[in-house]
């Protein structure tokens, strides 16, 4: 379908990826799985995404640097992180790149789900105010 919003899901636990790409295919998302920070920026560099989702700590990159890496591609794509580790300073650090929310694991597939949808709409309404006030 094309309407299905395409999200890039990047953890570095391959169950934990399985497992949300089957949640949230299941939940009417396309998704793509990344295994590491630099598969997920190979991605994003080359793929069209409406979300990213993204773990904290991996190795080589972590979360904060992914997302500002990420944001050079597309300024506005939707960034949510969850992760195990979830500290005041995390959360402020991945907010001060633009995140839109910062979940805690175990993830809550519903709450995923309701901020996914949220962040992927306003982003959609944006662009459509955008492109309409450029034509007019």
């Amino acid at each position: 379908m094309q309407n299905e919003p395409h999200i890039l899901f990047v953890d570095d636990d391959l169950d934990t990826r399985e497992l949300m790409a089957c949640m949230l295919g299941y939940s009417g998302f396309r998704v793509s799985v990344a295994g590491s920070s630099l598969e997920a920026s190979k991605l994003a560099a080359t793929e069209c995404f409406d979300a990213m989702v993204l773990d904290n700590w991996m190795p080589e990159l972590n979360g904060v640097e992914l997302c500002k890496r990420i944001k050079t591609y597309d300024q506005e794509i939707p960034v949510i992180f969850c992760s195990g580790a979830v500290t005041r300073q995390d959360v402020l650090a991945a907010v001060k790149v633009g995140a839109q929310a910062y979940l805690e694991k175990p993830i809550d597939t519903d709450e995923l789900i309701t901020v996914l949808h949220n962040a992927i709409d306003a982003r959609r309404k944006r662009l459509k105010f955008f492109h309409s006030s450029v034509t007019t």
